[in-house]
């Protein structure tokens, strides 16, 4: 994950706690449970990899999967938003 997204999604979660939004639980399930994850498997030896490595990619594989999910229902409300009302051209004067 790069500093960027990581940054946005703290930020996200923020507001979203701050505004008693509902995607608090889903942008914090990115940075409770990925993100520490993906930084774990940095120490990660290849060749010695942890007693554990199975449980911990199967909890990733799962936690990625709904992320992407979100990412799908999201991308495709903002479709249905654009459809619904779509941008306004203005004549060039």
């Amino acid at each position: 994950m790069s500093v960027p997204t990581f940054i946005a999604v703290v930020v996200l979660v923020f507001l979203a706690r701050r505004a008693g939004s509902p995607v608090l639980r889903p942008a914090a399930s990115l940075v409770l449970v990925n993100a520490p994850i993906n930084l774990d498997q940095f120490d990660w030896n290849a060749q010695a990899p942890p007693a554990d490595w199975a449980a911990v990619r199967d909890r990733w594989q799962i936690a990625h999967a709904v992320r992407t999910a979100f990412c799908v229902i999201a991308l495709g409300c903002l479709g249905v938003a654009i459809i619904d009302r779509p941008f306004e051209r203005t004549a060039a004067t």
